[in-house]
């Protein structure tokens, strides 16, 4: 792999989020020429949706408009390219980009901050030990490279070097990224476990493109085109606005733990962390005469952080609780953290206020893992919108991720967020074509139609991922430039129901349940029929195991396939 030259550096930073991966799963085919909806013009040289590219024997054409090429199974990969074949390739387009190197940054954290890390990478050949975000990035990219290094990147190799967090105060973020500037990089991987603005900006200042898991709509489209993230929190709190304003206002309060409150109308409250932007959310709710009543809206400072502050929490959740209370509430609705959340359902109880738990698509607090730890009198009347895909109890376990798809199994460090970033940057350098800067990057991204979930043909595929997609090409009122997070599937919670593992997470007591066998909307789409929740007969809280595992690609040459070669970066 001569692609990744591994350089360690010191500074400091941030880790990880647990977020819901976007899964690439086939759809519906359109002809070449035929521009799929929502996308733009590919830019030039990159043969997106060519006959050239469906002629391409790796493509596997029906697998979405503009198809699919393999990565670990066949039809899981980029969309369908043309193979380069050498010859000029633009040389030195941009900053960090030679005629056969593409430079990239990726800051990782220090070893205070990996400890804060609610999801670890696993190192396999340790038998599950916590590895390190280098070798996770390093392993995951040195896949990505064997499968579409040169070919698909116009005979670039990747040269990846790492920067250590010196820490997250503003003095450090800036000291980081003079480090990072130092070295001149095409891109920048920012992988902290919360939020560094001053460093994100500084990127931005120097026209560098970076992506972190912490970044706001308004962070994107203020810094486009070089702002990219994970998770997009508006596009979970618009969906939940429609979901509410279709299903929920104006009804009456059914789910409440409170009997004295099933007769009476909703009347819906807010509580909210003060990082969530709500304005899209307030204008969908408009737009079906819908509203938060003006005295049940409760604001305390957030945390950009997967779980939140627990000391905040604690310290506001008592008034928000008394102030819910006393407006008379019967629905309250949840863009808060999982901090939050735990506390607030304390006081419920210790208040004996008990009504309808909404949660709306933000900061993960519907995930099972978080459910189970919850009280469970209270979160027995949670139900709302949910990105979580069911899991299964006996979905095979065999099928390699490209980590030990490209190193072997029990070799290797693995964690998906750090895969979904390094996905992020080799498919955009081959959507970018030869010509590779910050605007033809964007281009590329905004050119490929949405995949997974409520995108896909096959419904039973579609409700095992979400949708993932950029530009206009999720039905929201802005341009996306996340992955993540673009549709959900409606959901209530059970206490009493053992849940099965999901998203990489053990299963447990207490489960989510799917109506309508999880089927999955995004933006504009959600019925007005009205739905029941609390029903097992509507329901589901799992999928069974396919029959058979799919396929996996052979890795002709790769260290699973010769046993030369070991991971880790490291030490490199």
């Amino acid at each position: 792999m001569e692609g990744i030259r591994r350089r360690a550096s010191r500074t400091a930073r941030v880790a990880v989020a647990v977020v819901a991966a976007a899964a690439v799963v086939p759809v519906l085919t359109a002809s070449a020429a035929e521009r799929a909806p929502g996308t733009g013009k590919p830019p030039a040289g990159s043969g997106i949706n060519t006959a050239a590219a469906f002629a391409n024997p790796a493509c596997v054409k029906d697998a979405g408009p503009y198809g699919r090429m393999g990565l670990v199974t066949v039809d899981i990969g980029p969309v369908c390219l043309p193979e380069w074949k050498g010859g000029d390739n633009g040389g030195a387009t941009y900053q960090g980009v030679t005629e056969d190197t593409i430079e990239v940054v990726a800051l990782v954290p220090n070893e205070q901050q990996s400890a804060e890390l609610l999801q670890k990478p696993v190192n396999y050949a340790t038998t599950g030990t916590p590895g390190t975000v280098q070798d996770a990035i390093s392993d995951a990219l040195a896949g990505y490279e064997h499968a579409f290094g040169g070919k698909y990147t116009y005979g670039r190799d990747i040269e990846l070097e790492f920067v250590v967090s010196s820490g997250d105060d503003e003095v450090a973020q800036r000291a980081d990224a003079l480090a990072v500037k130092d070295r001149k990089p095409f891109a920048v991987l920012d992988h902290g476990v919360r939020n560094l603005p001053v460093f994100d900006s500084e990127m931005v200042a120097a026209k560098i493109p970076v992506f972190s898991l912490y970044v706001t709509v308004d962070e994107t489209l203020e810094q486009a085109p070089y702002r990219w993230g994970q998770q997009d929190p508006v596009a979970g709190s618009l969906n939940a606005a429609e979901f509410i304003g279709k299903q929920l206002a104006g009804r009456k309060a059914a789910y409440a733990g409170d009997d004295a409150m099933h007769a009476s109308k909703r009347k819906l409250g807010l509580v909210r962390s003060d990082v969530i932007d709500t304005d899209y959310f307030n204008d969908v709710l408009a737009e079906y005469d819908a509203q938060i009543a003006p005295d049940a809206t409760f604001s305390y400072p957030g945390s950009s952080g997967g779980t939140g502050d627990p000391a905040v929490a604690q310290e506001y959740a008592p008034v928000a609780v008394s102030k819910l209370k006393e407006a008379g509430v019967t629905t309250v609705v949840l863009l808060a953290d999982s901090a939050m959340v735990t506390a607030m359902l304390k006081q419920a109880t210790e208040q004996g206020y008990r009504p309808e738990w909404v949660y709306a698509g933000s900061q993960n607090i519907d995930f099972p893992l978080l459910g189970r730890t919850y009280d469970q009198e209270q979160w027995a009347h949670a139900f709302g919108i949910s990105n979580v895909w069911p899991g299964s109890p006996n979905a095979p376990t065999t099928v390699p991720n490209v980590v030990q798809w490209y190193w072997g199994p029990g070799k290797g460090t693995y964690q998906i967020t750090y895969s979904n970033a390094i996905s992020w940057l080799v498919t955009g350098i081959m959507y970018a074509g030869p010509k590779l800067t910050p605007q033809t990057l964007k281009q590329g991204f905004f050119a490929i139609p949405a995949a997974g979930g409520s995108a896909a043909f096959d419904p039973t595929l579609a409700n095992q991922g979400a949708r993932s997609g950029y530009g206009r090409t999720n039905g929201l009122p802005y341009e996306e430039y996340t992955r993540g997070n673009k549709d959900f599937t409606p959901t209530w919670w059970d206490p009493d129901t053992v849940g099965p593992p999901s998203l990489g997470f053990p299963g447990g007591q207490g489960a989510l349940w799917y109506l309508d066998d999880a089927k999955r909307y995004y933006a504009g789409t959600w019925p007005t029929k009205k739905m029941t929740f609390f029903d097992e007969s509507n329901s589901i809280y799992q999928f069974d195991a396919p029959a058979e595992p799919p396929d996996v690609l052979p890795c002709a040459g790769c260290p699973s396939e010769t046993g030369v070669g070991e991971p880790g970066a490291s030490t490199a």
